[in-house]
């Protein structure tokens, strides 16, 4: 990760410095999914659908079916 400044008002800096770290963690989570949503020219959701499409390819690709998966999710419970 890089990290980038920019300027906001004095009362949301002041905020996020007494923050504590979960919170500040948070944050920057919904910042990053913002920025990244505003620059990459694909919604979010576009984002995660095709995220889970390949996932979805790579585990046929590796054998994974439907009752494996159910076999897995049910030894987990």
């Amino acid at each position: 990760m890089e990290n980038i400044t920019i300027p906001v008002p004095p009362y949301i800096a002041r905020a996020f410095e007494k923050a504590d770290t979960s919170v500040k963690r948070k944050a920057e989570i919904y910042i990053n999914a913002w920025l990244n949503d505003f620059f990459s020219g694909q919604p979010a959701n576009e984002q995660l659908f095709s995220i889970m499409k390949k996932a979805t390819a790579e585990a046929k690709a590796n054998g994974l079916t439907s009752e494996k998966l159910d076999e897995l999710l049910k030894d987990e419970s």
